[in-house]
């Protein structure tokens, strides 16, 4: 079989949904290793599943980032025939001391691993870089890459095992890449509505992503992701003003604006259902003072707008701009 790699800067892979009524609560709890911290546990638990969906599969590598990453969990994972690559805190508890303040120069690099086969590594660039790796050598690759206002690119001496994380997670860095860049999310008290806006995001991502890759297939230019979600918008939106006869405060839809100024006979009538209405001809509820109330109503249009009688009425019914 094939050797899949697992690229998770944020455990993305998606484990199936539970296939009984019993099993749709799942919770820390339930996962194995309860021992373990639940970092470990999240990353575990996903890889037990997938062991149980694929069994006959081997050479698994999971690359996690630092929220995830500890020597513990590489240890576990070693132990199930499982590699693990990730980004790493350098003040864990397991790391070795030398390492939680080294002193490197840009370019320097140091590097241990133990009787388990664990490679902590530590590398000074921009600024210091620590990884975990059950994989990896300490050996070092040259890799180009941009340099920041200029064209031309640079080479760089870095780590393998860097080389390789990055790589492998390309994918889901660009993923939170356009996720912070048009996000709509907003604070709430209610996890259960950031939840569903964030399924949301995901899915407008996971759209435009495939979007990119159709285009690519038939060799024509994507739009930008901005116009994208503009188009997606308004796709979803459609028509939807059109269809009912109810305005909103302040304004008149499509339907509204044809009905008033059909030359038809309108009535007006008293409003029974509260005393009063705004005026939707004179009415600014925005500026101080401006809120003027009726108590009738245009019988005949659909949305029933509050209506002084006399001028009101006539500009309501004959002017295309009748606000005042």
């Amino acid at each position: 079989m094939g050797n899949p790699c697992l690229c998770s800067g944020r455990l993305c892979h998606q484990v199936s949904a539970p296939s009984s009524p019993t099993m749709a609560k799942i919770t820390t709890e339930s996962f194995i290793k309860p021992d373990l911290p639940f970092t470990c546990q999240i990353v575990l638990q996903l890889f037990h599943n997938i062991r149980q969906t694929w069994p006959d599969m081997s050479g698994y590598h999971i690359f996690t980032d630092r929220f995830y990453t500890s020597p513990k969990l590489a240890s576990e994972l070693s132990k199930v025939g499982c590699h693990l690559t990730g980004t790493d805190m350098n003040n864990r508890k397991d790391i070795p001391a030398v390492m939680k303040k080294p002193k490197l120069k840009k370019g320097e690099k140091v590097a241990y691993r133990n009787n388990e086969n664990i490679l902590p590594l530590a590398w000074c660039d921009k600024r210091l870089v620590t990884m975990l790796s059950t994989w990896s050598t300490s050996k070092s690759e040259p890799v180009r890459r941009k340099v920041r206002g200029r064209k031309e690119e640079e080479m760089v001496e870095k780590p393998s095992v860097i080389a390789n994380y990055m790589k492998n997670v390309g994918g889901v860095d660009t993923a939170d890449q356009y996720c912070a860049t048009y996000c709509f999310l907003q604070r709430t008290l209610k996890w259960w509505r950031k939840l569903f806006f964030w399924g949301l995001e995901i899915s407008i991502i996971n759209a435009y992503i495939l979007y990119v890759e159709s285009c690519k297939n038939s060799n024509s230019n994507p739009m930008s992701h901005i116009r994208f979600r503009r188009e997606l918008v308004m796709a979803l939106v459609g028509d939807f003003r059109q269809g009912g006869g109810a305005s909103t405060r302040g304004g008149t839809s499509t339907s509204d604006n044809q009905q008033r100024s059909n030359g038809m006979l309108h009535v007006i009538i008293p409003y029974t259902e509260k005393k009063h209405k705004d005026c939707i001809v004179c009415s600014k509820r925005n500026v101080p003072g401006g809120r003027k109330e009726t108590t009738y109503i245009c019988e005949t249009c659909d949305c029933k707008p509050g209506l002084h009688m006399g001028t009101c009425f006539k500009r309501y019914h004959t002017l295309k701009k009748f606000k005042i």
